[in-house]
């Protein structure tokens, strides 16, 4: 059971799913026409046409219909349905509860319910904004006028011909911006201010904050977090000088953002910069390592480390935990990576290595997949989208194999093919040659599409040739000496 489990596992990412070597299957190949392949037990048919460009394939419940790099949809049942249009242009997902697509994420719209994760807002950023929140329905047409819920980290925006006009509100805290942000009026509970950007302005609520700036952003004085455990006093003459105190952290820097000196007293690490981003030293017990770019980097934060050698040629990106250990090796970000992870708690380990645009492997519990070429899948790893519209045009290679020894291979997209399971093998080089053995007694062979095939087994041996039904046979069962 388990290894046909690995083998179906194996099978599901090639353009021609159905294995060959299932009892029930029917199979029927004109590379690069088309490529039908079904099996009755697995409830699963696929057929592809012109390569890897159209696909119909039907697995269980699931239907998939694909034009690459066009157009992908997949149905299941009760009408859950997911559709891709030159992804990432446009996307739409239906639910039992809900209804979402984007369109290059600019023109969106997500309604359902709630539970499933639906926003219940659509818009056509940054013009068009519709939705339904606690507070009620709203709808904005910017510039010209609307009212906003839960949009931009605020409970409540307002605007009439913006930048004229607009009101906003967060828990207890209104502003009113005219000619924003040039004049705005701040208040609230126990809150008042006023700003005329970037001149002057000062806020403040009692026993909460108090802030103030001149000549924005040159000079800025704020008192934070009054009313908790760690209030914070922030000083300003930037870039020339900038200060952050509080209980826990402490933060000076001069010439900003080149010389500094943080401090974590909670954490218990400092920091000093000098200049940033070139060298950088952390001193603590958990917080600790030294920077000097472009030649060297190796600092520890917690459980994590980080290792970078003649930046940006090489480096390696650690996590050690009692749930997980990762590493990750990189040469030029993402020109080659090296991959390892377990998860000790769920028993889950894998492998990826990517070398582009030449090849990408994987390894997951057990199971490998080659693939070549690969030239958008190390910029995002594990995106399905790519994986089922774009990637399959390019991998004119593929093989996928497991611990028992299960394998398939494919080339050019089926141009060669072939099928290992248990002592069952099976392959393909169109339109020259096939081969099939499904025991150590049962062989055939097949030239150039049956023109002439060659039939080896316990009934005997049987020869065809042009493509006829009938043909030859001998009822000579081979013997143990044959079979050896």
């Amino acid at each position: 059971m388990k290894r046909g489990i690995s083998l179906l596992l194996m099978l599901s990412v090639f353009c021609c799913a159905s294995s060959a070597l299932a009892s029930d299957a029917t199979l029927s190949t004109l590379w690069p026409i088309f490529d039908y392949r079904a099996s009755e037990a697995a409830d699963y048919q696929s057929l592809h046409l012109l390569g890897p460009f159209l696909k119909y394939e039907t697995k269980g419940i699931e239907t998939e219909y694909t034009l690459r790099p066009l157009f992908y949809r997949v149905v299941e049942e009760e009408g859950v349905s997911q559709t891709d249009v030159l992804y990432p242009l446009f996307n739409h997902k239906r639910d039992r509860d809900s209804s979402s697509f984007h369109l290059f994420h600019l023109l969106n719209y997500d309604f359902g319910k709630r539970e499933t994760g639906s926003s219940n807002r659509s818009y056509l950023f940054p013009f068009l904004f519709y939705g339904e929140e606690e507070q009620g329905s709203y709808m904005a047409f910017f510039p010209f006028g609307g009212t906003l819920y839960n949009w931009f980290g605020r409970d409540r925006i307002s605007f009439t011909l913006f930048p004229l006009y607009s009101h906003t509100e967060r828990k207890t805290r209104r502003v009113d911006n005219v000619l924003w942000p040039i004049f705005a009026r701040i208040s609230g509970e126990n809150e008042s201010g006023y700003k005329f950007w970037p001149i002057y302005g000062q806020s403040s609520k009692q026993g909460v904050y108090r802030k103030k700036f001149f000549l924005w952003p040159v000079f800025f004085s704020e008192s934070l977090g009054l009313d908790g455990d760690n209030p914070q006093e922030i000083r300003t003459a930037w870039p020339f000088y900038v200060s952050k105190e509080s209980p826990e952290t402490s933060y000076r820097a001069v010439l900003w953002p080149f010389f500094s000196k943080a401090e974590n007293r909670v954490k218990g690490y400092q920091t000093w910069n000098a200049p940033w981003p070139f060298v950088r030293v952390t001193k603590g017990e958990k917080y600790h390592g030294l920077r000097i770019l472009p030649f060297f980097a190796d600092e520890t934060m917690d459980v994590k480390r980080q290792r970078w050698y003649l930046w940006p040629l090489y480096k390696i990106e650690e996590m050690h935990t009692e749930l997980i250990d990762r590493r990750r090796d990189r040469v030029l970000f993402f020109l080659y990576s090296d991959l390892h992870e377990t998860k000790f708690e769920m028993g889950e380990s894998k492998r990826r290595v990517d070398l582009w645009p030449l090849f990408g492997y994987k390894r997951s519990n057990g199971v490998s997949h080659l693939h070549v070429l690969s030239l958008l899948e190390p910029f995002y790893p594990e995106n399905q989208s790519i994986e089922r519209l774009w990637s399959p045009l390019w991998r004119i290679y593929q093989r996928k194999w497991d611990q028992q020894g299960n394998s398939v291979v494919s080339l050019l997209w089926n141009l060669y093919w072939s099928e290992k399971q248990n002592e069952k093998v099976a392959w393909e080089l169109f339109p020259l040659i096939e081969y099939r053995k499904e025991s150590i007694r049962e062989r055939d062979i097949r030239f150039l599409k049956g023109l002439v095939s060659y039939s080896n087994g316990d009934s005997g041996k049987q020869l065809n040739l042009f493509y006829l039904p009938w043909g030859f046979h001998w009822d000579e069962p081979l013997s143990d000496e044959d079979v050896r």
